[in-house]
């Protein structure tokens, strides 16, 4: 949604929000599937994640719609915006990465099981 004008806000928010319904979709149907846990497993931690990465283009959404009707905040809206467009999947990439990785350092026994799609037969 950080690709649309800032005054889409209707467009932008659309996006956003079905993204996290489909998240809390996600959450619904896969409840009774899986056990309970004392514990966050990797998939919670990128749904957790996903949650963040799915709320902050509605705040931004928000923010640079109020700034844009300002016409002497364009410079900071443009900022927000390719500041948004540059960093936002890349760092959603990375943080799901980071998650992978720590986890799978956590618990060395399972990594071979945790990065065996990486291995060519």
């Amino acid at each position: 949604s950080v690709w649309l004008d800032p005054n889409e806000v209707e467009s932008r928010l659309t996006i956003s929000i079905v993204c996290l319904l489909s998240l809390i979709a996600y959450n619904f149907v896969i409840d009774t599937e899986l056990p309970k846990l004392e514990y966050l497993t990797i998939m919670d931690w990128i749904i957790l994640t996903s949650y963040v990465y799915s709320t902050v283009p509605n705040l931004l959404s928000v923010i640079t719609f109020q700034l844009n009707k300002k016409k002497s905040h364009k410079i900071l809206v443009n900022n927000i915006q390719n500041y948004s467009k540059k960093w936002g999947a890349s760092s959603f990439l990375i943080t799901i990465l980071l998650i992978i990785i720590i986890n799978v350092s956590k618990a060395p026994n399972y990594t071979s099981s945790a990065i065996s799609w990486l291995s060519i037969n």
